[in-house]
């Protein structure tokens, strides 16, 4: 699908707000409500919005410790990668997983309350796992940047 510059507007503008409603946003871009609803509309069911959530704090949820973990596994045959992204999957700890081409196999980030509920979760979900060679433990100190709006310039050609 090619994106024009008004798909692109409501994009970037739906990615710091998407409460604004269609008045709101077919003023920001200079179009019709309804033309702006029909494009919403297309734009969601070709995928590429997605879905539209709330980002919550981690830390009011009682999830205040966030690590980023690097996963070597034993041996890399697609049945034993297949099984440790199931059970990753559903692992409610981890927020985010990445298999990854260099060094780690996999790079996790994992919420958890403290460091006594993250040793839970390695024992249960990586440590017990045969094919886990080694992981690595990446603390987060402070949060210096954060954001899933992918920025228009890399957002593909068109329009």
């Amino acid at each position: 699908m090619v994106l024009d510059s008004y798909d692109r507007k409501l994009l970037a503008l739906l990615q710091d707000d998407a409460r604004r409603t269609h008045d709101e946003l077919a003023e920001a871009v200079s179009l019709s409500p309804t033309a702006v609803t029909r494009r919403l509309k297309r734009l969601r069911s070709e995928g590429i919005i997605r879905r539209e959530v709330a980002l919550v704090d981690p830390a009011v949820l009682g999830r205040p410790l966030r690590l980023v973990v690097n996963v070597i596994l034993e041996r890399e045959r697609i049945a034993l990668v297949d099984a440790f992204k199931q059970a990753i999957r559903a692992a409610p700890e981890v927020v985010e997983c990445y298999h990854v081409t260099g060094r780690p196999d996999f790079v996790l980030v994992v919420l958890v309350r403290d460091m006594g509920d993250y040793e839970r979760f390695c024992r249960e979900h990586i440590m017990s796992n045969d094919n886990v060679r080694e992981f690595e433990s990446l603390v987060v100190m402070e949060t210096t940047k954060y954001s899933t709006a992918i920025p228009q310039d890399m957002a593909g050609d068109g329009g």
